[in-house]
């Protein structure tokens, strides 16, 4: 029997349940860790950090840990980058409000400060960690200029890298 010309043809579908869903999609997206960024893309590579049981879990969500993680990725992409470039971090907020960072401090297990310059004027802002979007990037130091530290405050130490 055939079909009018102006009917589109028949669907099949074929349902199948929440796990086979889940595993075909897990199946076909690659691992973040499997999909190392190009050496050619200029950006330094960081070594990623899993946590291996559910007390590092918890650990691994505090604001300190995403500080202490970002302090040392900062200082593996010092060593990485050339004389002329240094590591820098810029905050992106809801509403697209960029902060150059300068320091950024746990403030609370999800609680972050974070100091910086917003169109040349200094700022402090206190957020939660999930708010706040970070920019990692590699920006060039003109050759008069010195290369500016980042510094980090993390269960009360201080560290500038």
């Amino acid at each position: 029997m055939s079909q009018p010309p102006d009917t589109p043809p028949e669907r099949h579908t074929v349902a199948i349940g929440a796990d086979e869903m889940q595993a075909g999609i897990r199946a076909s997206r690659p691992l973040a860790a499997a999909c190392p960024v190009p050496s050619q893309a200029g950006v330094p590579q960081a070594t990623p950090v899993r946590p291996r049981n559910p007390l590092e879990e918890n650990r691994y969500r505090s604001a300190g840990e995403l500080m202490r993680r970002l302090a040392d990725t900062v200082t593996q992409w010092r060593a990485q980058v050339s004389a002329d470039s240094q590591p820098a971090i810029l905050a992106i907020l809801h509403g697209g409000v960029q902060i150059n960072v300068t320091l950024l401090a746990e403030e609370s297990y999800h609680g972050i400060r974070i100091e910086g310059l917003i169109d040349g004027n200094p700022c402090m802002l206190l957020a939660h960690q999930s708010s706040v979007q970070l920019l990692c990037y590699v920006a060039r130091v003109e050759p008069e200029e010195t290369p500016r530290k980042i510094g980090f405050i993390i269960d009360g130490e201080t560290r500038e890298v």
